[in-house]
């Protein structure tokens, strides 16, 4: 179980790179495009965070809790997830993703390491996403988890990597920064593992507050992005897909 859910943050974060791998032959994607995959990220994600982990985070706890007990108590972790990224947000710019990237009077390096280093924050909680996936004892929901966190990755990889990039850095370089950010999921799969594998039967208060985490990265971050460029209905159409994507790779899969 516990190699299982190393190699299913690894997995995801690793895909992050696969994102990152068109800089390297100089490619780039129309913002119409880059809207679009963010929407497909930002589905993916929601689906995750309703389906792989906030409905198995309700049956866990009422496996062993009183109905009631349970809602209440998924709920707190829920919330506390939510606090604790309203005041992580407070660390990083309002506007992190994928400005840096578009915005041609943008010269702060500082801006662009800012970004970075948001993708690389919110990229902990995934990982820890991915290892708890495993966790439950359920190989097949732990796939899924991690696959779909990988995927939603893709996008972010590039966007890291293109940002790089396009303020000097070398084509590799900029490749090996993106690689790093991805890799940022593992620890977080570590530290899912340090903190549940022991207490397993609070295994369902990781599940509730990882999926709030997801939660409120698409509401904050992505989905005001998407909007702001004029290519609304592309993304939101990719996002529609990335929901039913997910949720239907939920279903086979498991």
């Amino acid at each position: 179980m516990i190699l299982e859910a190393l190699a299913g943050s690894f997995l995801a974060g690793v895909l992050t790179a696969v994102g990152a791998v068109p800089v390297l032959f100089g490619k780039s994607i129309s913002p119409k495009l880059q809207d679009s995959l963010l929407g497909f990220s930002a589905g993916v994600m929601l689906s995750a965070s309703f389906f792989s982990l906030l409905f198995p985070a309700l049956e866990l706890s009422k496996s062993f809790l009183p109905e009631i007990y349970a809602v209440i108590m998924v709920s707190i972790a829920f919330l506390v997830g939510g606090f604790i990224f309203l005041i992580l947000d407070k660390k990083v710019p309002d506007d992190y993703f994928l400005r840096v990237i578009t915005d041609k009077n943008t010269d702060s390096l500082k801006r662009v390491w800012l970004f970075v280093l948001a993708v690389s924050l919110h990229n902990f909680p995934e990982g820890i996403s991915s290892a708890l996936g495993f966790m439950t004892g359920k190989t097949e929901e732990g796939i899924t988890l991690s696959l779909g966190i990988g995927i939603q990755n893709i996008p972010e990889g590039f966007a890291v990597a293109l940002a790089l990039y396009m303020f000097g850095y070398s084509k590799v370089k900029s490749f090996r920064i993106s690689l790093f950010t991805g890799l940022i999921e593992p620890l977080g799969g570590i530290f899912a593992i340090t903190l549940f594998y022991p207490f397993r039967e609070l295994l369902f208060l990781g599940f509730a507050f990882t999926s709030e985490a997801m939660f409120f990265v698409v509401i904050k971050e992505i989905i005001p992005q998407i909007q702001k460029k004029g290519f609304e209905v592309s993304a939101s159409t990719g996002l529609l897909i990335g929901f039913v994507f997910m949720m239907i790779l939920d279903t086979v899969i498991s």
